[in-house]
């Protein structure tokens, strides 16, 4: 969690270990930073596992850790900071979806089933949070050197990719969501964003 002084300077950054599929943790997390700061003006929600097994020969225990992480822990999270951007009447919330929502692959059906849900979630709390002024959006990063990524994609995946759509690192996509959390963002609510790369050599 990044806090900020009143002159928008930097001041500190507190980090925490939490299992985002620990709803009592959530909320324990979100009432501790509501009563260190005073309030919440923005939340990026990027926690996610993706471990690429075949439906056919998915440990049903793996599958619902998908579903715990990626879209319950985001569900908890909404749960815990809706009364206090509603209570403000002001805030913007980001969670990530993916392109593998729409496009699958072989191997990510628990991975992408989460993404795709984490869509249907976003635009319904859009709704929601309308009448209060808070806003909330997908964010779709397009391809992004992530430990997640990194570690389910093979060697000849990220080659491709490489090649073709060109691969961003995580700060390329700070911009992105800096803007969409600041006022300059202030229309946008339910929407899915898409980051898209423009491909090496330049756009074709």
């Amino acid at each position: 969690m990044l806090f900020r002084s009143s002159k928008g300077a930097l001041e500190r950054l507190h980090t925490e270990l939490l299992d985002l599929s620990d709803a009592q943790a959530v909320q324990k997390l979100v009432d501790a930073t509501v009563a260190r700061t005073g309030r919440l003006d923005a939340a990026v929600l990027t926690c996610a596992i993706q471990k690429r097994v075949p439906i056919d020969e998915m440990d049903i225990a793996l599958w619902q850790r998908h579903l715990d992480v990626n879209l319950s822990g985001v569900f908890y999270a909404l749960r815990a900071l809706f009364p206090v951007m509603k209570r403000q009447r002001s805030g913007s919330i980001l969670a990530f979806t993916s392109g593998l929502a729409q496009n699958g692959w072989p191997g990510a059906a628990a991975y992408a089933s989460t993404k795709a849900g984490l869509i249907g979630l976003v635009k319904s709390a859009a709704h929601e949070l309308r009448p209060y002024g808070v806003r909330i959006n997908a964010v779709s990063p397009g391809l992004v050197a992530t430990p997640v990524f990194l570690a389910s994609a093979s060697a000849e995946e990220l080659a491709m990719y490489e090649k073709s759509l060109g691969v961003s690192q995580p700060e390329d996509v700070v911009d992105t969501l800096m803007h969409l959390i600041s006022d300059g963002a202030r229309s946008l609510s339910g929407n899915v964003v898409e980051r898209r790369l423009i491909p090496q050599g330049g756009e074709h």
